[in-house]
């Protein structure tokens, strides 16, 4: 499974014409790591000067302002404590809303739009006016729930932990408003992947784990213990947040997602990179998710670094999420449903 992750990987680099593509795969309720794979890797046997920058693990090691994926994770804490109605109305004010002196715009313009439907066509305008609802030590209360600057697994180091705006800067209605959709922040990809096993787990976080036990010079093995799980919102929030990403792929931004017979759920991410602090013309697309067959949950996460193709996450990260989807079913690690 691992080679034709790391295989696909470097194949949808050169088709993205991306600097770097990432992929992990996890079991939502063990925090078994199925596949961790990038595209830029080297030979053990034989590293080259011009592999140096790979001996990294960019999935712990690679910290980024992460974009739209972060909605679901502010939409779970307004949800989880009652402050909005899925149904609730949201003005889309036509894709521009001022807060400030800073213009918060939309790709997609509209003028109303439920509250979940925020999420599922990805409406800035709309969560910036959400997140309003939370007070700063809430928000940034929220964000370490789920993990964000904090270490996503003891099984690999050097990880850049990532930083979140402090309450102070979170009272601030326009820090509020950028953090809602991703900006103002840093996180690294297993952070995401433990962050989003909440939405496939009955509001529980699992710490992802790549080793499973030690075999000593006698050959003794010892099993190492997983992680105890956090409860971190409550189960009915998370059922409902995961009726939210099954939306999004089936009617919003993740269609290319949709495979037959299998359960998918996800959130795409665009994000501009600062070069020399000032965003540039530059982007990073990710898409986080799941996908269920009826007897395995599995939690899933993609980013593209860079990708020359399209700056739009629906473009270039969903496509290597579904590649990912059909590697398993073909591997045998989830069975679609699919009555002949």
């Amino acid at each position: 499974l691992q080679i034709k992750i790391e295989r696909m990987s470097s194949q949808m680099k050169k088709e993205l014409r991306a600097k770097q593509v990432m992929l992990a795969v996890m079991d939502s309720q063990t925090g078994r790591v199925l596949a961790i794979a990038s595209s830029n890797r080297f030979l053990p046997k034989d590293i080259k000067r011009s592999d140096y920058p790979s001996l990294n693990s960019s999935m712990i090691e690679y910290s980024f302002e992460p974009g739209s994926v972060i909605k679901p994770i502010t939409f779970a804490l307004l949800l989880d404590k009652k402050l909005i109605n899925p149904y609730d109305l949201v003005n889309g004010h036509n894709g521009k809303f001022k807060i400030g002196n800073k213009v918060i715009t939309d790709e997609h313009k509209f003028a109303w739009l439920s509250a979940e439907d925020t999420i599922v066509h990805s409406s800035n305008v709309g969560i910036a006016q959400l997140a309003q609802k939370l007070s700063g030590q809430e928000f940034h209360e929220g964000l370490k729930s789920f993990g964000f600057t904090q270490k996503s697994t003891p099984d690999l180091i050097y990880e850049k932990s990532g930083t979140i705006p402090s309450i102070n800067w979170l009272n601030k209605e326009i820090y509020k408003a950028t953090s809602s959709y991703g900006y103002s922040m840093h996180v690294n990809l297993m952070q995401l992947l433990r962050a989003y096993s909440a939405f496939n787990n009955n509001g529980r976080i699992v710490t992802p784990h790549i080793v499973d036990s030690f075999i000593d010079e006698f050959g003794v093995e010892t099993k190492l213990e997983n992680e105890e799980e956090i409860q971190i919102i409550k189960s009915a929030t998370a059922l409902r947040m995961q009726k939210i990403l099954v939306k999004t792929v089936n009617k919003g931004t993740g269609t290319k997602a949709i495979t037959k017979g299998l359960v998918v759920g996800g959130k795409t991410g665009t994000a501009h990179i600062v070069e020399k602090g000032k965003y540039v013309n530059k982007y990073n697309t990710a898409f986080m998710g799941f996908v269920n067959d009826k007897n395995v949950n599995l939690t899933m996460g993609v980013i593209v670094v860079q990708p020359k193709k399209s700056q739009f996450a629906s473009q270039t990260a969903v496509p290597v999420f579904k590649k990912a989807i059909d590697i398993l079913v073909e591997d045998g690690y989830l069975k679609p449903d699919i009555v002949e």
